[in-house]
């Protein structure tokens, strides 16, 4: 299974994306549908960014015709707990799987640097993998 360009509603995007970024077999990260605040690494959590939803202006014109929207699609790789060396190389894996695993469908937007943040009073290494998805609302 390979994500789509084609819109989805929005109430279907994030359980598709859990789906597709299903462990198959025991050496996958788990994966959460929404942002968790204690959680076992090496892990995904599958939400949404800044901005959610933004109109889809095509040409840069706004028409009265049908709307579509674009929503931000944010899949945080959670490697575990912050230590240079392997921190890093887990969590390079962790962006590989997840593009590998969403295809070329939707539009990759950007991944963020690896960055710190506390997960359970753990500090983890963390990045952002974030897509901009076409959606029905």
């Amino acid at each position: 299974m390979s994500a789509t360009a084609a819109k989805m509603l929005l109430t279907d995007i994030r359980p598709y994306v859990v789906d597709l970024l299903a462990p198959e077999s025991d050496d996958d990260p788990y994966v959460l549908a929404g942002i968790a605040d204690s959680i076992t690494p090496p892990a995904l959590m599958v939400g949404w960014d800044d901005p959610w939803i933004r109109p889809e202006v095509p040409g840069g014109v706004r028409t009265m015709g049908p709307c579509t929207y674009n929503t931000t699609l944010r899949i945080v790789c959670v490697a575990g707990r912050l230590d240079p060396e392997s921190g890093h190389q887990a969590l390079e894996q962790l962006v590989t799987y997840v593009i590998g695993r969403m295809g070329s469908g939707w539009a990759l937007d950007r991944v963020s640097e690896p960055y710190q943040r506390d997960q359970g009073g753990v500090a983890s290494l963390i990045a952002d993998v974030v897509y901009a998805v076409p959606t029905a609302i």
